[in-house]
């Protein structure tokens, strides 16, 4: 009974603590902007082919603010990822799904 009794305390405390746990969702910032992912890791410079402010993970958001430099194959866009959200820059286009 003992041994029962424990299992189903068990049971109901792994039941509560998984269900405690919640995911939050994913928000950059404020910002206008349309949020895309990366496709993979991807330096945030502070102009194109300027100088690394951060690196940002691929999976994770980017928030496009819209602005766009480049030409062909060399397309840059404006925004800032979600790990580093009070950071505006720069990330090759192809580096995002926007």
């Amino acid at each position: 009974m003992k041994r029962r009794l424990l299992h189903a305390l068990m049971v109901m405390t792994v039941t509560l603590f998984g269900s405690a746990v919640v995911a939050t969702p994913a928000s950059a910032s404020d910002a206008w902007g349309i949020v895309c992912n990366l496709r993979q890791n991807t330096w945030l410079r502070a102009a194109p082919h300027s100088h690394v402010l951060v690196t940002l993970t691929a999976g994770r958001g980017f928030r496009w603010h819209g602005q766009v430099t480049g030409v062909d194959d060399d397309v840059w866009v404006y925004g800032h990822g979600a790990e580093y959200p009070s950071v505006d820059g720069w990330v090759p286009a192809g580096n995002t799904t926007c």
